[in-house]
């Protein structure tokens, strides 16, 4: 599968993120956190058209920043961090919240960050950023596929570096 393959409709999206090595990074109005090495995810919605439903939205995180709207902008912005993999699902209801408190309760994930791509969030969410314990790329994705599926989602993957 490749980038061009995400549809162009309404879901959920998780980006599984690697950091190469410590960083501290100042995150918009949150403030500045040290982010460890290792793998994160990353759950947002595509609920709108354009440049907000999958193929945008998943445009937008792989492109490089020309503004730091988001959260995650602050995070992918820095030269240690990249995109590996996506988990994604069509859905035409949002299930950002859904999909992030169940990743939360995996085994091996924490918030580096409280209120992380959650600051606007009405159902509680602590964060929409986990750190993951886990060194495996395959075994993060796998975790992340399993929850969508759990919930209900038809989940897909897209993974974008083979690593070791």
């Amino acid at each position: 599968m490749r980038i061009c393959d995400v549809p162009a409709s309404r879901g959920v999206y998780t980006l599984i993120i690697r950091m190469r090595r410590p960083e501290e990074i100042k995150v918009g109005r949150l403030g500045s956190k040290v982010f460890p090495d290792g793998y994160y995810s990353y759950t947002g919605s595509a609920c709108g058209r354009g440049a907000f439903n999958l193929n945008g939205r998943v445009r937008r995180h792989l492109g490089p920043k020309a503004s730091m709207r988001w959260h995650i902008d602050y995070l992918l912005s820095t030269k240690s961090t990249e995109i590996e993999a996506l988990v994604f699902s069509e859905s035409d209801a949002n299930r950002e919240c859904t999909v992030s408190q169940n990743i939360g309760l995996l085994s091996g994930v924490g918030v580096i960050m409280t209120g992380f791509g959650s600051s606007d969030c009405m159902f509680g969410c602590r964060s929409h950023l986990f750190y993951f314990s886990e060194k495996s790329l395959t075994r993060v994705v796998k975790n992340v596929f399993r929850v969508y599926e759990e919930i209900g989602l038809k989940p897909r993957t897209l993974i974008l570096k083979r690593t070791p």
